[in-house]
């Protein structure tokens, strides 16, 4: 079977950055492929807020963006947010969601726009980091197991929310 370009990704063809107001269509485009790969379908008030609390600097709700350099594509995104605990003096940041197109994954993209939310999280002042992923995701485990470590908390959700 031929190589397809996206196949071949190399880590220094991925760039990582923040998302600017030019790229609500791409960030669209691989929100709604997130959802497919979530089974979860959001109404588009989600989206348009979502994108727009990215671009308010009042909001402490970032994303970004990974784009292949050679195609101009974006393969991927980040979303993450700081907040206050009662466990320490400085905030913490909680990433959000991470996203990976199926033709970019196990090429480092993840790795970099894990490493874009650490380098932010360094600059705010807040660079405890944490997320939580699916217990059969296990792609995903392979490469957070490098870049952070398994704790022992089980995740609860409110019933009928």
């Amino acid at each position: 079977m031929a190589s397809t370009e996206s196949e071949k990704i190399t880590n220094d063809r991925i760039v990582v950055r923040a998302i600017e107001p030019r790229d609500e269509e791409d960030w669209n485009r691989l929100w709604v492929e997130y959802q497919g790969f979530q089974k979860i379908v959001m109404p588009s008030e989600v989206a348009r807020t979502t994108f727009a609390r990215f671009l308010d600097p009042q909001v402490k709700l970032w994303g970004a963006l990974a784009f292949d350099t050679v195609t101009g594509s974006a393969i991927g995104f980040v979303h993450y947010l700081s907040h206050i605990t009662a466990w320490q003096v400085e905030e913490v940041v909680y990433m959000n969601d991470l996203y990976v197109t199926e033709t970019a994954r196990i090429k480092g993209v993840g790795r970099k726009l894990i490493e874009f939310v650490y380098k932010h999280a360094d600059e705010l002042g807040t660079p405890s980091v944490y997320w939580v992923t699916d217990h059969f995701n296990h792609r995903a485990q392979l490469l957070y197991t490098k870049v952070a470590y398994k704790t022992e908390k089980v995740v609860y959700k409110r019933v009928g929310h």
